[in-house]
């Protein structure tokens, strides 16, 4: 399924996946855990220095506040340099549940990165509802997530 998106290996027929997330109180953090996890990699925290480099499929996960992503991931994004990710992934957590991350995908495609056509994005925890989330089954949903994406880049 590669067809047309990206060409997902790289010289050595190995795709290089890469997670990035920003995460106030742990809830995407957890999911971009579980995402890392199951990509072989490890979840890279952008308010932490870290090299990203060349990359095949980047895995971009914020915490969404008054229905939007942290402005610090887009900032992030904004400055990523050109050519060096052929495409990405978004996911996200918020209080109603629900994708806010238009902002994340208009800005990646903006770049010139190609966007996986779904997104995950599941309920974190609030002062009143949402108790525990992410829990274990949004864990594992999220791990499915990745191996989705993955099979659709690998071909």
């Amino acid at each position: 399924m590669c067809r047309g998106m990206i060409e997902c290996r790289n010289k050595l027929g190995i795709m290089i996946s890469n997670v990035v997330y920003l995460s106030r109180k742990g809830g995407a953090q957890r999911i971009a855990d579980a995402i890392a996890a199951e990509c072989g990699t490890e979840a890279h925290n952008i308010a932490e220095r870290h090299v990203l480099g060349q990359t095949d499929l980047l895995f971009v996960g914020t915490g969404i506040y008054g229905h939007q992503p942290e402005q610090e991931i887009l900032n992030y994004l904004d400055n990523l340099p050109l050519n060096t990710i052929r495409g990405a992934a978004v996911f996200s957590v918020s209080k109603d549940g629900r994708d806010h991350t238009e902002l994340v995908i208009n800005l990646l495609r903006h770049k010139g990165i190609a966007v996986y056509p779904k997104h995950f994005f599941c309920p974190k925890q609030s002062l009143f509802r949402n108790h525990g989330r992410p829990n274990s089954v949004d864990v594992m949903n999220a791990r499915a997530f990745a191996r989705e994406v993955l099979n659709a880049y690998q071909g």
